[in-house]
């Protein structure tokens, strides 16, 4: 039986030697012997262009911000997903992703964002990855974050995610050294 891309995505993540590897190679100022200020929206940057790295380093087309299309029913509702894997092959995205500052409001709109983006696009993607950083020693659980459930929507009808696709919830560690944070590791939440 062939191994799912749901389960090499999350095999991926797991391997702290590759995505230590892509972080030297792709996002250096996420080493520990560079480091980045937290700082207006720099480690969102960095962790953005990480993303789009591993999406790379996976196989895959991998962009920042992209504007997905108006889903039907949400056509209010504009959204543009840090991050999105699409495939060579087929063309079709594979992964869209969040990347955010562990809270528990921006958890929720960001997920929210996520299922949107999922029914907006032309092919649902398989993976929707909500990726949530904070320092090494801030507790980040998240029980509460439920991906199976409806979420509201502003101006529109509650959302949930496509049955296709599989909800990835990580928590991007960072250590500090001084002023200046670096990536550690991802954690799986859910």
């Amino acid at each position: 039986m062939s191994e799912t891309l749901t389960s090499k995505i999350e095999r991926m993540l797991n391997d702290e030697g590759h995505v230590q590897g892509v972080v030297r190679r792709d996002v250096p100022m996420l080493c520990a012997d560079w480091g980045a200020k937290d700082e207006d929206a720099l480690v969102h940057t960095l962790g953005v262009n990480l993303l789009a790295a591993l999406g790379r380093s996976f196989g895959e087309v991998g962009v920042s911000e992209f504007p997905v299309p108006r889903a039907q029913q949400w056509q209010r509702k504009l959204v543009r997903v840090d991050s999105a894997w699409f495939s060579y092959e087929t063309r079709k995205p594979t992964l869209l992703a969040e990347f955010e500052r562990f809270s528990r409001e921006t958890a929720i709109e960001k997920l929210t964002n996520l299922c949107v983006a999922a029914h907006g696009c032309d092919a649902v993607p398989e993976v929707l990855l909500l990726c949530l950083w904070s320092t090494d020693g801030k507790s980040v659980e998240a029980p509460w974050l439920k991906p199976n459930e409806p979420l509201s929507v502003p101006g529109g009808p509650p959302v949930t995610k496509p049955t296709e696709s599989n909800v990835f919830i990580v928590h991007a560690v960072f250590g500090r050294r001084g002023e200046q944070l670096h990536f550690l590791r991802f954690r799986r939440l859910t």
